[in-house]
């Protein structure tokens, strides 16, 4: 299945900040190869895909055969969600993000039930959000744990 190879390759950036962020040598080889910090990648990716889920949110409501106002809405909430979260920069910034992947399983769980989610859809996205969120809350300790110590991170 092609959704479940992408999706699990698309787990690759979210590891390969984690694991940067806890070796000066892998975080120096990113600032080098692709100009950014393990901390950087990690707010923009995690940014990235919790709106590209939206996306697909957005994607099952225009394709209801009934259009209701209220499946856009839904669609649009983890968008707004993340935008007000960097309106508001904190310390807590990963686990807010988090926060955000974790408000995303509802709303799949919304869609299937209305079957407008494929079948496999759940099975798909209730792993990865979970090695998400806890890629996130690892990260965010390791942000704290840099920040008590006086380690320049991110």
């Amino acid at each position: 299945m092609p959704a479940k190879v992408l999706g699990t390759l698309g787990l690759i950036p979210f590891f390969i900040a984690l694991f940067s962020s806890f070796h000066l040598t892998l975080d120096t080889l990113l600032s080098n190869i692709i100009n950014t910090n393990s901390a950087h990648l990690q707010l923009n990716y995690s940014i990235i895909i919790l709106c590209f889920m939206a996306g697909s949110f957005w994607g099952f409501s225009a394709n209801a055969k009934v259009q209701r106002p209220f499946l856009y809405i839904i669609s649009v909430l983890p968008t707004l969600y993340i935008l007000g979260a960097l309106l508001f920069p904190s310390q807590y910034q990963f686990i807010i993000i988090g926060i955000g992947f974790a408000f995303l399983l509802p709303i799949d769980v919304y869609f299937k039930l209305l079957g407008m989610a494929p079948l496999w859809w759940l099975r798909l996205r209730i792993p990865l959000t979970l090695t998400v969120i806890t890629i996130l809350i690892l990260f965010q300790f390791r942000f704290f744990i840099a920040t008590m110590i006086g380690n320049n991170f991110g």
